[in-house]
């Protein structure tokens, strides 16, 4: 085939293919239906991949937009809901996931992303940890609104972010609200003062307060009746005295 030579039929090959590149069509944008398809997206502007998520069930997925995972479901989960990392399975490597509750029982730092499908206990399946959730209700929300784990509901969003000592963890943003709509997903949690690189909390007591330790060079908690220099205490609730 000569160059600038087209062949406008599919071609079935089986064996090795090797080649120095690779073009695909950007003009005339072509839909993908079968798990290992791929296609240039136009409305996307970039390649658009099916996967497998589980019982040969693809999910598409953009190449550089979307980050995924491939987990195993420990629990039911249904397609949007939030989920964690509850443990493994054994020397397999596969990750264990439920439904997320912010309710304070497991770490933020647990949370995947959305699932990307229903899946019964054993199933196989995509989460979504980066990236466009498509097709999903946001009817409840407003355009913008930014979309927090719930601590009542598990697998929830909710809009009103949860007040310690739940979880406070941002997971998604509502780009539309309507019934067919998209999330605009990215899970940041926010930090504990035990996770703070210069503060060492320990037997913390009602009124404690924070104090600087300049002989180990980090904040402390110390009793509210312990005498302190002025400039050197912040109280427990956060206010400089």
């Amino acid at each position: 085939m000569g160059q600038g030579n087209r062949l406008t039929n599919d071609i079935g090959l089986i064996g090795e293919v090797e080649t120095r590149k690779i073009r695909l069509d950007v003009a005339n944008n072509q839909p993908i239906s079968d798990v290992g398809q791929m296609a240039w997206d136009e409305t996307y502007e970039t390649v658009h991949l099916y996967l497998s998520n589980g019982s040969n069930v693809p999910v598409e997925a953009h190449i550089g937009q979307e980050v995924y995972y491939y987990v195993k479901a420990d629990a039911a989960v249904t397609r949007g809901q939030v989920v964690y990392a509850h443990g493994t399975e054994g020397a397999s490597g596969h990750i264990l996931v439920r439904p997320f509750t912010a309710d304070g029982s497991y770490d933020s730092k647990r949370i995947l992303g959305l699932a990307a499908k229903d899946a019964e206990v054993g199933d196989f399946f995509h989460v979504l940890h980066f990236g466009k959730l498509m097709s999903v209700d946001t009817s409840g929300y407003s355009a913008g609104d930014i979309l927090f784990a719930s601590a009542s509901t598990a697998g929830g969003l909710t809009a009103t972010a949860p007040t310690a000592p739940n979880n406070i963890v941002t997971v998604a943003l509502a780009l539309n609200s309507k019934s067919n709509g998209t999330l605009v997903v990215r899970p940041t949690w926010g930090a504990k003062l035990t996770e703070t690189e210069d503060i060492f909390l320990s037997n913390l007591q009602d009124g404690d307060r924070l104090y600087w330790d300049a002989g180990n060079s980090r904040w402390e908690n110390t009793a509210a009746s312990v005498g302190l220099s002025g400039s050197e205490v912040v109280s427990y609730d956060g206010s400089i005295s």
